[in-house]
């Protein structure tokens, strides 16, 4: 008879230990996507959406915008992006480095005629 108890309450502590174990993982968000995957399916998009020169100007404007920011000069950068967004309007780097430019220098400059 200990045997069987001895059985039973070990059958009990696997169950509890095998249930947790499911339970945790199910309630698991997945990790956020990391940056550069983020980058890589933006690039991926743009180049959907775009010739490949379209995309490699776009691409070498926005480091130029980037290159200007850097060196404190908002007007150049503000032109690059301002290039960018008649190619491609929603490109997501380039939004988001106007935000910056707008915060820091406060320039409430128009945005150029979007391409449609």
């Amino acid at each position: 008879m200990p045997f069987l108890r001895l059985n039973k309450a070990l059958f009990a502590v696997f169950s509890a230990a095998l249930f947790c174990a499911c339970a945790h993982a199910a309630r698991k968000t997945p990790p956020p996507a990391a940056p550069v995957e983020k980058e890589a399916a933006v690039k991926k998009e743009a180049a959907a959406k775009l010739s490949p020169e379209d995309a490699k100007a776009v691409e070498s404007l926005y480091y130029k915008a980037v290159g200007a920011y850097s060196n404190n000069d908002m007007d150049a950068a503000l032109g690059y992006i301002n290039e960018i967004s008649t190619l491609y309007p929603s490109y997501p780097p380039a939004v988001e480095l106007r935000g910056k430019i707008k915060s820091v220098s406060g320039a409430n400059k128009p945005t150029p005629p979007q391409k449609q």
